[in-house]
């Protein structure tokens, strides 16, 4: 943690503390009419609700940047926050304690209290910190390395709204990358950082967090390109209102002063949902190891029986952040089905064993996956991971492609669901767009909807 972080984190907690302490004294002489002292009950509870605040706070992602705040988006964050936690505190802690109480006026009035007097605690510490890191991002004493890219009379003309704003947007301009032929662009006094072909390479030199895209109506290059690299590289993107036309997917429009930029979303989950969607990995697939091990073994053994070899056949696929992992399936191929250039298997493909065609169709082969998911190489739903093989050949048709590695891998996934299996790289392109449009609408409950499709598709034996 950095030091504005611990500030947050400490002044969190002191507001949840006061809170309780305040809240417990008017419970003790409001409510139930007797005599307020310190107590273990005191003591020990204003511990344990400060540790469920805590919890709530970061699982919302509220220390994930503390940089980047607004003040009305804070408020917001802040109202939800002691919605949410005032009614499981109230629930779990406070009504078996007061169900004495023989106005149910008293309840109402117990969790409004409790929420008014958290809001107002943790609200006032949080605008005081936010008001002081934007002040501190006006007058430039916190910025963000940024990056200009687009073409020059575009390029020229966004800098020079920027350096002519009175309050800083906390854009520290590290250089530009002119993508029309790289050449120095005049009255610029900022530095060319080369092609756009290195972009990647530029980032990572110069620890670049954000970018602002500027190009004119006649541009001809590949903005999107452009747009996943960055993407790729998690660097806050934006671009320019009259870019809209190029664009696809979820934006949000920021406003700094007298310029407008419009905000691309990055592929992620909020903390609290990678959270759950772990946890229920974890359960699912210790769940399914259990109540399929009957299952499993009966396939295991058919498996033996049915062909020379070994059951499982294991095989190194590329996962999260391009980290290799092995792949574990029930063996579905003869042995030394592939000696030497790497093959895509095909409908009527004849190195696939009498069984394993079964087990295909009715995708029984994946089922030993879920010890991937158990031991954190992949998820139940995600993009299916590939082989380094194959991935390059996808990334020279769909250079795209790299976003997959920003989540786990999955046994199933969108695409899957709708295209299937495939058969050759062109395959794959088209099944990525699938991938692609699930990317951009992470979601616990896009996950569950990809779910119940595949177990659909399992019953009815619609795998290849």
């Amino acid at each position: 943690m950095n030091t504005e972080q611990i500030k947050r984190v400490f002044f969190d907690i002191l507001s949840a503390a006061i809170t309780w302490v305040i809240f417990f004294y008017y419970r003790k002489k409001i409510l139930e009419k007797t005599n307020f002292e310190i107590s273990d009950t005191l003591i020990y509870g204003t511990l344990g609700v400060s540790v469920l605040w805590f919890i709530i706070y970061t699982l919302s992602g509220t220390y994930v940047d503390v940089r980047r705040v607004s003040r009305l988006n804070e408020l917001y964050r802040t109202i939800f926050q002691t919605i949410f936690g005032s009614i499981l505190i109230f629930f779990f802690l406070i009504i078996d304690d007061i169900e004495n109480y023989n106005n149910y006026t008293l309840y109402y009035e117990a969790i409004l209290t409790l929420s008014s007097l958290h809001f107002l605690f943790t609200f006032f510490t949080r605008y005081t910190l936010t008001n002081s890191m934007v002040k501190k991002i006006n007058n430039k004493e916190i910025t963000f390395k940024t990056i200009l890219i687009g073409t020059p009379k575009s390029i020229l003309n966004t800098f020079n709204v920027f350096t002519n704003m009175k309050r800083s947007a906390g854009n520290e301009f590290i250089g530009y990358i002119n993508t029309e032929d790289s050449k120095d662009i005049e009255n610029l006094k900022i530095r060319n950082l080369g092609e756009i072909r290195n972009l990647e390479n530029t980032i990572s030199t110069y620890k670049i967090e954000e970018a602002i895209l500027a190009f004119d109506d006649k541009n001809n290059y590949n903005i999107t390109e452009i747009i996943n690299t960055l993407i790729y590289n998690e660097i806050i993107t934006k671009v320019t209102p009259n870019m809209m036309d190029v664009l696809s997917g979820k934006v949000k429009m920021q406003s700094f002063f007298n310029i407008s930029l419009i905000q691309i979303e990055q592929i992620k989950m909020s903390v609290f949902q990678k959270v759950i969607k772990r946890l229920t990995d974890i359960i699912a697939s210790i769940t399914a190891l259990t109540l399929l091990l009957p299952l499993l073994i009966s396939i295991a053994l058919v498996v033996k029986m049915t062909s020379k070899g070994p059951v499982f056949y294991t095989q190194k696929r590329i996962g999260y952040k391009k980290n290799y992992f092995n792949i574990i399936k029930f063996r579905s191929m003869h042995v030394n089905a592939e000696k030497n250039t790497p093959l895509l298997s095909s409908e009527h493909d004849k190195r696939i064993t009498s069984f394993g065609k079964i087990m295909r169709r009715y995708r029984l082969d994946e089922l030993p996956q879920f010890y991937n998911v158990l031991i954190g190489e992949m998820s139940i739903i995600g993009p299916r991971p590939e082989r380094e093989f194959f991935a390059k050949q996808i990334l020279l048709k769909a250079p795209h492609y790299k976003l997959i590695y920003k989540v786990k891998p999955g046994i199933t996934s969108w695409g899957m669901v709708k295209f299937g299996y495939a058969e050759n790289i062109d395959e794959m392109v088209a099944r990525l767009k699938y991938d692609i449009i699930y990317l951009e609408n992470l979601s616990l409950l896009n996950d569950f909807k990809v779910f119940l499709l595949t177990i659909f598709i399992v019953i009815q034996g619609r795998g290849k």
